[in-house]
C-alpha cells in the first residue's frame, strides 16, 4: 500500500517538475556539469567511478543513494541515508526543496531499475537532459539501457558514447 502511494507521489512530483523544465538534447562537448545518481545496489567500486570522473574533465557531482545505512559512507558525495527517507521510501521535503535548487546539464541515474528514491532525485535536479536505463516514471529522456552483467563504469561509458553521437546545428 505504501509502495503505491510513494509511485503516486513519485508522479504527481514528475510531471510538475517536467511542465517546469525545458528538455533538450545535448551533445557531449556541450554538458559540463553532470549528476550522477547511483544507489548501493549497484556494486560500487569507488575508485573506478573516481577515475571516470575525473577523466570526463567535466564537473561531476554524485548523488549516493543507501537507505539502509545510518551514515553516509563516503565525504565527497551526497550521500542519501536512513534519515532522509520517509515513511514511504521517498526523499524527505527538505531533500526535495535542496535538489530543486541544482542546475545541471546532464542528469545520468544509473541506480537500478525501479528505484524510487533514485527517480525522485532524477526528477528534482534541474537539467535539459536526464538519462537512465529506464522510463517507468517518465524521469527521463534519453533510456540507455544497462548491459547483463550489470558493470557501472561501463554503463557510464556507454553514456557518454551515446551523448559523443548527439549533433545539434
Amino acid at each position: 500500500m505504501l509502495n503505491k502511494i510513494a509511485e503516486i507521489n513519485l508522479k504527481s512530483l514528475i510531471t510538475k517538475n517536467n511542465l517546469n523544465s525545458k528538455k533538450q538534447f545535448l551533445p557531449w562537448d556541450n554538458v559540463q556539469k553532470i549528476a550522477l545518481v547511483i544507489s548501493n545496489d549497484n556494486s560500487i567500486n569507488k575508485s573506478a567511478i573516481d577515475k571516470f570522473i575525473f577523466d570526463s574533465q567535466k564537473y561531476v557531482e554524485v548523488f549516493f543513494i543507501e537507505l539502509n545505512s545510518k551514515t553516509p559512507s563516503y565525504g565527497d558525495w551526497k550521500c542519501f541515508t536512513k534519515k532522509e527517507k520517509s515513511l514511504s521510501n521517498l526523499p524527505k521535503k527538505a531533500v526535495i526543496d535542496d535538489l530543486n535548487t541544482k542546475k545541471f546539464e546532464l542528469v545520468i541515474n544509473a541506480s537500478v531499475n525501479f528505484n524510487l528514491f533514485a527517480a525522485v532525485v532524477t526528477a528534482c535536479l534541474k537539467a535539459p537532459l536526464k538519462c537512465g536505463q529506464t522510463n517507468k516514471y517518465n524521469e527521463v529522456e534519453l533510456i540507455i539501457q544497462k548491459t547483463e552483467p550489470f558493470n557501472l563504469t561501463n554503463y557510464l561509458n556507454d553514456v557518454v558514447k551515446y551523448l559523443k553521437m548527439i549533433k545539434t546545428n
